[in-house]
């Protein structure tokens, strides 16, 4: 399981530092924006960012990278949670994730912000902000606006975490203070959360007393094999792959408890749609530590022991065969309109 925020340490580190890229052109950040897949909540979030506005397309570019991550990495860590076997493995995730990692990642970048002399008032001090150039006000902007991101998911951590917490709770105030050592604006950039708008799952849909209703599992269920990837490492975004999961049972490819029903014709199906799957982007590409690429076969193997299915053979065929694929999932509606988003 990977509790790591890889993306932002490449903002800090890497080649995403936005003072490496003062080449680029407007152009060129629209052009990497729009290649930008949005992620969207798995669970009600307590907070959001309503930060400045982003007024070019390198600052909108940042700004689409950073909440992604932001909802990422927390639809991520409520998967881990919920799908901790124990409370003692509930205290390990809420040590490891507050104590290290986000702790690791504020004051790394508190250290960026000092070191660049990045601070937050040259963006609203009119006198401070008219000295600056635009890409110094670029890089001050994406480096607050992760800074107070970072702020905003220890604090929906914490309510993740709660009961589980070795210390106790933080404010944005103090965490602001233990960091950051910036003056505090004068209105938070923290608003309540708008209530998710999404389809009701299949678990939610009022049912006859006879009726057999379908419950989302965003996590593993199933006995650890070896091989077999964990759901967090191999799950791009567990809310829209809960709805392709719910989608399963409707087509009554799986009953309730998620195992494969193997009627005629189904196998077929359900191989398809893990090809599917794979090639609208629902898997992560690589697994880390160590980024190691996550194969075809890694998925399939995942997916078999997910649905306590055997697509080995059939999987196979399809790959070999792509434009009889192709036709049979033309033929299919929901195979075919199986979303990317």
């Amino acid at each position: 399981m990977n509790n790591e925020l890889n993306l932002y340490h490449k903002i800090l580190f890497l080649e995403l530092r936005p003072w490496a890229n003062r080449e680029f052109s407007e152009a060129k950040y629209k052009e990497l924006l729009n290649a930008v897949k949005k992620e969207d909540f798995a669970f009600q979030p307590l907070y959001e960012l309503s930060f400045l506005k982003p007024l070019s397309n390198k600052r909108r570019y940042y700004h689409a990278l950073i909440e992604n991550e932001a909802t990422r990495y927390l639809n991520t860590i409520y998967s881990i949670f919920v799908g901790a076997y124990n409370d003692q493995e509930k205290y390990f995730w809420s040590h490891d994730t507050l104590s290290k990692v986000m702790a690791q990642k504020l004051t790394e970048t508190a250290a960026r912000i000092s070191e660049h002399n990045y601070f937050l008032s040259t963006l609203t001090n009119p006198l401070e902000k008219n000295q600056a150039d635009t890409n110094t006000l670029d890089e001050i902007y994406i480096l607050q606006l992760l800074k107070f991101q970072l702020i905003r998911i220890y604090l929906e951590l914490q309510t993740i975490f709660n009961g589980y917490l070795k210390d106790d709770a933080y404010t944005e105030a103090e965490l602001n203070e233990i960091y950051f050592k910036e003056p505090i604006p004068n209105e938070s950039f923290l608003v309540p959360a708008k209530k998710i708008n999404k389809p009701v799952p299949a678990s939610q849909v009022t049912a006859k007393p006879d009726e057999v209703q379908f419950k989302v599992r965003a996590f593993d269920f199933r006995s650890e094999k070896k091989g077999i990837l964990p759901y967090t490492d191999i799950i791009q975004d567990p809310s829209r792959f809960s709805r392709f999961e719910e989608q399963l049972f409707a087509e009554k490819l799986i009953d309730e408890d998620y195992d494969f029903k193997n009627e005629h014709g189904q196998i077929q199906e359900l191989a398809a749609s893990f090809h599917v799957l794979i090639k609208k982007g629902y898997f992560h590409k690589f697994k880390f530590p160590g980024k190691v690429p996550i194969k075809p076969l890694d998925i399939r193997k995942f997916l078999d022991h997910r649905y306590n299915s055997n697509t080995d053979k059939q999987f196979r065929t399809w790959a070999n065969n792509p434009d009889k694929l192709a036709s049979f999932i033309d033929g299919k509606y929901w195979l075919d309109n199986i979303p990317t988003s």
